[in-house]
């Protein structure tokens, strides 16, 4: 207890100002003054009783001193004192000030932003409850990385599984069109089971959530808004619980919101229950092995680890494949895993950002190295400070803890800054987190973000505390003798200086080397042949038939869906400047999600060979021409190729060339195959092939083309159609006039994807083009940052060296010669860099093999390049000290030594 009393006193005196003094001086007086008439009345004389009250005392001084040093926090009182002293210190050197903070707050600015990416997408807890105990299944063979379960495949999972009893709930990805006063607009949903959120650990901000009773036929179709499309689409509405709202051809109940979450595979706008798709409640697909259109996601069991789950589930899968091997072709290689649903929702973006963060920290390793460097500068010129305040006194540890103070306020500073420039990076990049994860709406610039930039600019602090040389007890007398001129640190301080230069080359080095890849990248993507012979063509989707009608396939929907298409069709094309109209689905350099095995009449796969898989196209007689898909062999489709007539297809040479090498396919004859082709409305009828086209990069631009049947538009239900329109120009100023003539014609359907093939190849390339654009900018500032470095270190040597150099001028070395020798001292820095720099580029090259297009990851071209283009920033760097040094005045050197 007396312990805290005394700890409060001291708290109580750091505020208690001048007025304490004041009352402290009048007491000890007041006792002075008690001593003096005590020693008057034994006799004393008045002078004498004064003096031996004041001896008695200690001094007022002394008892004033002792009284404050029991108020107060002493540390504080003496950081305070530090801090103003180091306020003055900076003040006097403001060039170097700003230096300092502009470079750490672009290494502390760069790191943050990217550290809050990472952070968000990759170690953040999710927002579910026990979100740590999710796990997501995936079934995926040798053509797909990702097929889906079938309905009998969850039921023989639930049952063999018991390490997921914390529930296994079903989602099917679905799309519909949601009716309203602001027009149509087509809605990217989920079907899930009633036991979905309960599942997944999340909870309503409004309303209620799906539960069991939601399940089976018969009971009334609802849905949950997803937190954003709330926002976007209703405005904040709390409302909306309760309001019925027209989908696609049904009447749907919102019953609530739910909190904000992420969702994988796909983001979508809105939850239903299953009741909303009756081919989700038809016996096709409760029984159909092969039906697989249902993702899983997983609960574990309280008790259960990860290793037992997948454990269970490869048990389980095993026996399924003894059990109905015609469901599971060998030469397929069908297979299934668990991953925690945290790690599913970043693996896309994991490789990338962690390339980023590893670009962000050689940027702040860089920007570190110079910092100390110009510190290990500016601590030579402060030598004679130091000195003396060691003869006066001061311990290492004062000394240390003075450069701690100058420092922290360094690092503090351009941590605020960078803190502001890591602000302004973070909206750039959510933009390129989008592409790659569903967790990009979680980024931000939070506390713990905050606090990683603090604790940053601590370490950085002590760091460059413990580098600077301090004055030893013994050395005061020495350097007094050498008047003051003596330099510190010596050799280990220089040797320090230099190894800082070369590891910001090397990692300079190592940064454009990425970047010099990345854009190669970029630019082979950019040239990549697209397999249309222009690019002046406009596209729009324009989906008619919802998915219910086309699963179900309604002939009198379709109908008038394709005599609206046509309308569309002959309408666009009377426009200016327009040269055909085709129709067809999906568009040109779009994927299609709709693909099966196929089979060749006469022809048969080896036994364990994977079967050929075709995407499903369909085409009208102009869709070729007007997409500018060359014509290899054959003919296109005709006007007499109608639903009534025969059944034909137009496939592609990558697969011609996979069912008939070597052969002429004209004629011959192929079709689609496989159970799942029960479950939709396409058949399995054989049907002749009448033309080859060339292949296209409808699956991204660094993609393999893939086989491709298309099928007249007119022998297909036309279940997602849309206008292919080629222009004589300018193919973007046809966007406003083709929208007006499809509203016109169907007011109630949306319009998506209106993109010009320029622009859908240019969204192809910018996710590379955005993450060259970031690592250049890394290693361009890397770059610059090193080159200030190495002419730097030069200048202070040529400043130490000023009395050598003009000692070696007087004794007949010309300006030439003092140049070489600075150069030399400068580019064996910089070489002993390069040689690092590329050593470690090829090891950074081969980790992001990945994402690399058209160059190897060792291209000797762009290594080249790098080392040429950082030897002529070097050499630029030592050449400006150089040149100070040849024009050193031996005689003023000399006298000034």
């Amino acid at each position: 207890m007396r312990h805290v009393r005394a700890l409060l006193a001291r708290i109580a005196g750091l505020f208690s100002g001048p007025k304490a003094d004041a009352a402290l001086e009048e007491e000890l007086q007041a006792h002075l003054d008690m001593e003096t008439a005590e020693n008057i009345r034994r006799g004393m004389a008045p002078e004498e009783a004064r003096r031996q009250a004041l001896l008695a005392s200690g001094g007022l001084t002394q008892a004033a001193e002792a009284v404050r040093d029991q108020r107060g926090l002493p540390w504080i009182e003496g950081l305070t004192a530090d801090i103003r002293y180091a306020l003055r210190s900076l003040r006097r050197s403001p060039a170097f000030t700003a230096i300092v903070v502009l470079t750490l707050a672009l290494g502390i600015g760069a790191t943050t932003a990217i550290f809050s990416v990472v952070r968000a997408v990759l170690l953040k807890p999710l927002p579910h409850r026990e979100g740590n105990r999710l796990v997501y299944l995936r079934q995926s063979n040798d053509a797909a990385s990702e097929i889906g379960f079938s309905v009998p495949e969850v039921r023989d999972i639930r049952a063999g599984a018991p390490s997921l009893g914390g529930g296994i709930a079903e989602w099917s990805s679905w799309t519909a069109v949601l009716q309203g006063g602001e027009g149509a607009a087509r809605m990217s949903i989920g079907l899930v089971t009633g036991n979905f959120f309960e599942v997944m650990g999340l909870s309503p901000v409004l309303g209620r959530l799906t539960r069991p009773s939601d399940d089976g036929p018969g009971v009334p179709p609802v849905m949950v808004l997803t937190h954003e499309f709330w926002m976007s689409r209703f405005g904040g509405d709390s409302s909306i619980v309760g309001r019925r709202v027209r989908v696609d051809r049904n009447s749907v109940t919102v019953i609530g919101v739910m909190q904000p979450a992420p969702f994988f595979p796909s983001r979508v706008d809105a939850l239903f229950n299953m009741v909303i798709s009756p081919h989700h409640l038809s016996a096709t697909m409760v029984e159909g092995r092969t039906h697989r259109m249902t993702e899983l996601v997983a609960r574990l069991a309280p008790a259960a680890s990860m290793r037992q789950a997948r454990s269970e589930v490869a048990a389980v899968y095993a026996r399924m494949q003894r059990d109905f091997p015609a469901a599971y072709d060998p030469g397929s290689h069908y297979r299934v895993e668990v991953v925690p649903f945290q790690q599913v929702l970043g693996e896309r973006a994991r490789l990338t950002l962690w390339l980023l963060m590893g670009a962000a920290v050689f940027v702040m390793i860089i920007s570190a190295a110079n910092v100390a460097n110009l510190t290990l500068m500016r601590g030579v010129r402060r030598e004679h400070e130091l000195v003396t305040r060691a003869a006066l006194g001061a311990g290492l540890a004062r000394l240390r803890r003075l450069l701690l103070a100058e420092n922290l306020l360094l690092t503090l500073a351009g941590a605020g800054l960078g803190v502001l420039i890591a602000l302004g990076g973070v909206r750039l990049l959510i933009a390129l987190a989008e592409r790659y994860s569903p967790r990009a709406g979680e980024i931000r610039v939070d506390t713990v973000v905050l606090g990683f930039a603090l604790a940053l600019s601590l370490v950085l602090a002590i760091l460059l505390s413990l580098v600077a040389s301090l004055p030893k007890e013994g050395t005061f007398a020495s350097w007094f003798a050498a008047g003051g001129h003596r330099m510190s640190g010596g050799l280990r301080k220089q040797r320090l200086q230099r190894a800082l230069v070369v590891v910001q080359v090397a990692v300079s080095v190592v940064l454009l080397a990425g970047a010099g890849l990345l854009t190669r990248t970029m630019i082979s993507l950019s040239n990549v042949r697209t397999g249309l012979t222009t690019e002046e063509i406009l596209t729009m989707q324009i989906p008619l038939l919802t998915l219910g009608q086309a699963a179900i396939s309604d002939p009198q929907a379709d109908v008038r869906a394709k005599e609206q298409y046509e309308l569309m069709r002959s309408e666009i094309a009377t426009l200016p400047g327009v040269s055909v109209v085709g129709l067809g689905s999906p568009m040109p350099l779009r994927s299609s999600d709709v693909a099966f095995d196929v089979k060749a009449e006469g022809k048969t796969f080896a036994p364990g060979e994977a079967a050929a898989t075709a995407e499903v196209r369909t085409a009208n007689p102009e869709f070729f021409r007007a997409a500018g898909i060359p014509l290899l062999a054959g003919r296109e489709f005709a006007a007499t190729d109608r639903a009534d007539g025969a059944a034909v297809v137009i496939i592609n040479q990558a697969l011609a060339e996979r069912l008939f090498p070597g052969e002429d396919p004209i004629g011959k004859r192929a079709a689609w195959t496989g159970d799942v082709l029960r479950f939709t409305p396409i058949s399995g009828d054989w049907r002749t092939i009448v033309g080859v086209v060339a292949n296209t990069q409808d699956g991204g631009l660094d993609a393999r083309p893939r086989g491709v049947m298309f099928v007249p538009f007119s022998q297909l239900v036309a279940f997602s159609g849309g206008l292919v329109i080629r222009t004589d120009n300018d193919a973007e100023a046809l966007v406003a006039p083709a929208t007006r003539i499809v509203r016109r014609i169907a007011p109630a359907a949306p319009i998506e994807n209106v993109r010009t093939i320029a622009q859908i190849k240019d969204e192809s390339v910018s996710p590379r083009r955005l993450n060259a654009a970031l690592v250049s900018s890394f290693g361009i500032l890397a770059m610059i940052i090193a080159a200030v470095g190495v002419a730097g270190v030069l200048a202070f040597s040529v400043s130490a060296r000023t009395n050598e150099i003009g000692i070696r001028m007087s004794l007949g070395a010309d300006s030439g010669r003092m140049q070489r020798m600075i150069l030399k001292e400068g580019g064996v820095l910089v070489a002993l860099g390069l040689v690092l720099g590329v050593g470690g580029g090829f090891l950074a090259a081969g980790v992001m093999r990945s994402l690399l297009f058209g160059v190897a990851p060792h291209d000797p071209a762009t290594f080249i390049g790098v080392a040429l283009m950082m030897a002529a920033i070097g050499t630029l760097a030592c050449w400006i000290p150089a040149r100070r040094a040849s024009r050193i005045d031996p005689a003023i050197a000399i006298r000034v030594a």
